[in-house]
């Protein structure tokens, strides 16, 4: 089974969940958090590859903007096309961004701002990461 979560940006709240949900990690460390890959790399429509879980399921994030429901139809239809005989499941991890995310991963991209940005960036994520751990057991216990 192939599990892609994805978001408008996919550089934040789908990488978390997606590393999370490979490395079976309860809380993510400071340190840690910031070598997620693709953490804050905002690249709409490129599916990539994290890792596969304990169950052996292939991990992807893609950022989708506001076509999430064309991009998944595509994409099943292209495996229909092809006959690919694989199970995908597509878990949206929006509610999990922080607002403004791209204003932040601009203003974290200057000097100045970046370790601020950082704090702000990491503290949301610890403030919320109860539920997203959550979020992803329950659809880990789904496959």
């Amino acid at each position: 089974m192939k599990v892609i979560y994805y978001s408008y940006c996919g550089c934040f709240s789908s990488p978390i969940c997606a590393y999370l949900h490979v490395n079976n990690k309860g809380q993510i460390e400071k340190e840690e958090f910031f070598n997620i890959p693709y953490l804050f790399q905002i690249d709409y429509g490129q599916i990539k590859f994290i890792g596969k879980d304990e169950d052996q399921n292939e991990v992807f994030i893609i950022g989708m903007k506001n076509f999430s429901e064309n991009i998944k139809k595509t994409l099943q239809d292209l495996m229909k096309v092809f006959k690919i005989e694989e199970d995908i499941i597509f878990i949206d991890t929006s509610h999990y961004d922080v607002k403004f995310l791209k204003f932040l991963i601009r203003l974290r991209e200057n000097k100045i701002f970046k370790k601020m940005t950082d704090e702000l960036l990491y503290k949301y994520y610890y403030l919320r990461h109860q539920n997203i751990k959550k979020f992803i057991q329950k659809y880990k216990k789904v496959l």
